[in-house]
C-alpha cells in the first residue's frame, strides 16, 4: 500500500521449491538458446548440402519448440499478480510480473463491495475482490480454507472491506 489514494495489493510471494522449480525451467530454456547457437554455428552441417540442412532444421525446430515449452513453464511458475487501485480516478490495473517485467491494462470501477471467499466445484478455495455492479476480480486460489482467509483478511485490511466467506454455500456469512 502506497497512500490513502492508492492501493497496492500483490499476491503472495511463491514458496521456495517453485522458485527453484521455475529457476531450473529458465536454465534449461538458457540452455537450449546456447545450443541451437551451437548447432547453426559450431556444428559440422554443411547447409548448401539439401540432406544436413534438412537435419539441421529438423534439430533446430526440435530445439525451439522445446525452449518455448520450457519457457512457458518456467513463466507460468515464476508469474506473480498485483493489482493497483487508484481511488480518485477510480480505475484499477490487474498486472502480472515476472521479476523486473510487467504486464496489464487499467480498467475504470464503480465502488468496491467486499473479498469473497469461494469453493469451486475442484475443491479449490477462490479469493475474489467484488465491485458494487456484481463484477469481481479473482485474485488468487487456494487448496486449504485457512490459506485462503488469511490472504482474505489482508485484502480486507488493506482495502477496508468485509469478507464473506461462502466457502460452505450452504452456510454463507461475513467475517469482521
Amino acid at each position: 500500500m502506497e497512500s490513502s489514494q492508492k492501493l497496492i495489493v500483490n499476491q503472495t510471494d511463491r514458496s521456495l521449491v517453485i522458485k527453484c522449480i521455475a529457476a531450473l525451467f529458465f536454465t534449461a530454456f538458457l540452455f537450449l538458446i546456447f545450443r541451437s547457437y551451437h548447432i547453426t554455428f559450431a556444428s559440422g552441417y554443411d547447409l548448401s548440402n539439401r540432406q544436413d540442412f534438412v537435419m539441421w532444421g529438423k534439430e533446430l525446430k526440435n530445439i525451439l519448440l522445446a525452449g518455448v515449452f520450457v519457457f512457458a513453464i518456467g513463466s507460468y511458475l515464476a508469474k506473480r499478480k498485483r493489482i493497483i487501485f487508484v481511488n480518485y480516478s477510480k480505475k484499477y490495473k490487474v498486472e502480472y510480473f515476472i521479476g523486473p517485467f510487467h504486464w496489464g491494462s487499467w480498467t475504470h470501477y464503480e465502488e468496491l463491495k467486499m473479498i469473497g471467499i469461494f469453493k469451486n466445484s475442484k475443491e479449490i478455495y477462490e479469493v475474489n475482490i467484488w465491485f458494487s455492479n456484481s463484477r469481481h476480480i479473482k485474485f488468487d486460489n487456494f487448496q486449504l480454507h485457512n490459506k485462503a482467509l488469511v490472504e482474505a483478511q489482508y485484502l480486507a485490511e488493506t482495502l477496508k472491506l468485509p469478507i464473506w466467506d461462502a466457502s460452505d454455500p450452504k452456510n454463507p456469512n461475513f467475517i469482521k
